[in-house]
């Protein structure tokens, strides 16, 4: 399938792969512009805050932009706290949930950033620093949909958040402790339809309910973005909508307004993002086997298609060859799982994709990489630098947001001691 540029033109990508060393990630804020857009225009019954989660992508330009257009931060360690108060937000702007505590927790909580607790331990915690302090906790809903299971974020198989089985056991500590939990966050993952919204509102509703000083429900993310053809993006109006009604009604049940929160990560940004490289061998298995295309980057710049075995976009913009060809595209790592083009969800099966007939070094775009690829990258594997990253400006401006990693940089932290 032949298919087409994002935001790029021509043009730009001829000039990017003349002017700078590729592979190069290059970013848009025009785009970025219209996914603040989006989220300002969500329908919320009492008003709602939208929190980036930063380990999508963390340049602090980006960071910065979504400072400036009202964007909170949903951050998961120590590190992205630091990371976003470095870009300028202050404290109270950003809510933490992670996976362990910080060895500087105290001076996280004296930032006043929102603490959300996702373990019981984390919960007791808190209140040694912070007794009759106010925080939220992350809870984890059985909810039970299949599902491709490498990216679940809930039910048995994760361990993101408390299990709901202890709410009990949640109130209990907060009683015990005089401590006020103010929001509840749940998350239920990739989901496309205002039905699966409603339902996750549903739970996190019922949650509320089990907490009197609660006036937060956070949703998450989640929200579909369409990276191929087969795909359809979540109708964010749609959700919105269908969520009010069930914010509304609660209200009219139990007197209380809730303050919506919602975490974009991939809807706000995947798409908003391009990548670039060149080929540079092409070579076979000869007449029963496949034509590979070995590119110039690879996991250690895309590591998403390897970590969760999805598909994208693929595209040879300045081959002017009409014929086309089936390649298996695969990267420069000396792995055997470094493959860019497989079939959905199984990394064990390659799956050819029609291309121009491509030529040693000829440039490819790998079309919406902005999500989960640079701030996730296989860093120096193999000894590969990190990849420079662009933004093309409002008015057209391509500017250097991260230089290209020297490589002296990726062992200066290493001693010899033999």
């Amino acid at each position: 399938m032949t298919y087409s540029l994002n935001f790029l033109t021509k043009e730009q990508v001829a000039y990017i792969a003349e002017n700078y060393k590729t592979p190069i990630y290059v970013y848009s804020e025009k785009k970025l512009k219209e996914a603040v857009m989006a989220f300002d225009t969500f329908p919320s019954a009492f008003w709602h805050t939208t929190r980036y989660a930063m380990k999508a992508n963390s340049n602090l330009n980006i960071l910065t932009y979504f400072r400036k257009n009202g964007f909170k931060i949903d951050a998961s360690s120590e590190y992205e706290v630091k990371r976003a108060i470095a870009s300028g937000f202050e404290g109270k702007d950003i809510s933490l949930s992670g996976q362990e505590l910080s060895e500087d927790f105290e001076w996280i909580l004296d930032t006043w950033v929102f603490f959300v607790a996702t373990s019981l331990l984390q919960l007791e915690t808190f209140w040694k620093k912070r007794p009759w302090g106010i925080l939220g906790v992350r809870i984890n809903p059985w909810v039970w949909k299949t599902y491709f299971a490498k990216v679940l974020t809930w039910w048995l198989t994760s361990s993101f958040g408390i299990w709901y089985e202890y709410i009990p056991q949640i109130q209990e500590i907060a009683k015990k402790y005089d401590l006020k939990i103010t929001k509840i966050h749940l998350h239920i993952g990739s989901e496309n339809t205002p039905e699966s919204w409603v339902n996750t509102a549903n739970i996190g509703l019922d949650f509320i309910k089990e907490f009197k000083d609660a006036t937060i429900l956070d949703m998450g993310g989640g929200m579909k973005k369409a990276i191929m053809p087969y795909e359809k993006s979540a109708d964010l109006q749609a959700i919105g909508e269908a969520v009010k009604e069930k914010f509304i009604k609660f209200y009219e049940e139990t007197g209380r307004k809730i303050h919506l929160e919602l975490e974009p990560w991939k809807y706000a940004v995947i798409c908003a993002g391009s990548f670039i490289a060149k080929v540079n061998d092409i070579v076979d298995t000869g007449k029963d086997g496949y034509t590979f295309v070995r590119t110039n980057t690879g996991m250690t710049d895309m590591p998403r298609v390897t970590m969760y075995w999805i598909q994208q976009q693929i595209i040879a913009p300045l081959v002017q060859e009409q014929e086309e060809k089936d390649y298996v595209v695969v990267g420069h790592c000396c792995e055997s799982g470094d493959i860019l083009t497989s079939k959905l969800y199984d990394q064990e099966i390659v799956e050819p994709m029609k291309l121009p007939k491509l030529s040693l070094w000829d440039i490819l775009v790998f079309e919406c990489t902005w999500a989960y690829n640079s701030s996730m990258s296989m860093k120096n594997y193999n000894s590969f630098p990190e990849s420079a990253e662009l933004l093309i400006k409002e008015n057209e401006e391509i500017v250097e947001i991260r230089k290209k990693e020297e490589l002296q940089e990726i062992w200066r932290n290493e001693k010899v001691v033999l």
